[in-house]
């Protein structure tokens, strides 16, 4: 059955979509007359429409494998969400819409699916927001380097936009010392330096955080 194939391999699929995505956004700025209508703005509410999309199908499926799956999957659906169940702070206040039938269907898909691409738009949009406020100030950016930036971090996701943040500024300052030493060129663009980043953090960013957090608790 197809929706069974889909589901088993959904984060295949999924990292093939954005691999997909990655490729028009670096035709897009190694070619941009070869799509010049294409702006980065549009591609930003392209790749926001996507995760939005892609929380709402994966929400869908858990309701459908639930709801066919066996009785007690099925009684989950109709449950309210228990009353000592923690929720953030900022959703205290909407605890009662998880008091009824699919209360706590409802919380499990917010945690699970929809927590992450919230977060993910938190911390790009302020990471853009820091980077269009100082390309205001110092012009340091071609038109829409802001919004090319921001497209790749949301390409990337959560958690994996933790990792290509520093391996951007990384590869960057990589870049410099090669230019210097080199070319003797003592200015390199950020813009590049995360397109290479990205096709990296996109297959092994999370590899990189599970040895970063193994890591850590080694060092405990």
């Amino acid at each position: 059955m197809l929706l069974q194939f889909i589901f088993a391999h959904l984060n295949a699929i999924a990292l093939g979509m954005w691999i997909v995505f990655f490729v028009v956004v670096a035709v897009r700025f190694l070619r941009p007359l070869w799509v010049k209508n294409i702006s980065y703005s549009s591609l930003v509410v392209g790749v926001i429409a996507l995760h939005i999309f892609y929380a709402i199908f994966v929400t869908w499926g858990q309701y459908y494998i639930w709801a066919t799956s066996s009785d007690f999957t099925r009684a989950l659906l109709a449950a309210p969400l228990p009353p000592e169940a923690p929720l953030p702070a900022i959703l205290e206040y909407v605890r009662h819409y998880f008091d009824g039938p699919l209360g706590y269907f409802a919380y499990y898909a917010l945690g699970r699916f929809f927590l992450s691409v919230m977060v993910l738009f938190l911390v790009s949009g302020l990471f853009y927001a820091i980077i269009k406020f100082w390309n205001l100030r110092r012009k340091s950016f071609e038109a829409e380097g802001p919004e090319f930036l921001l497209l790749l971090m949301l390409i990337v996701g959560w958690p994996r936009v933790l990792v290509l943040i520093p391996l951007g500024f990384l590869t960057a300052i990589l870049f410099s010392i090669t230019n210097l030493m080199f070319f003797k060129k003592d200015k390199v663009s950020l813009l590049p330096a995360f397109l290479v980043a990205t096709p990296i953090v996109l297959i092994g960013g999370n590899v990189i955080l599970d040895l970063l957090h193994l890591y850590v608790l080694l060092n405990i």
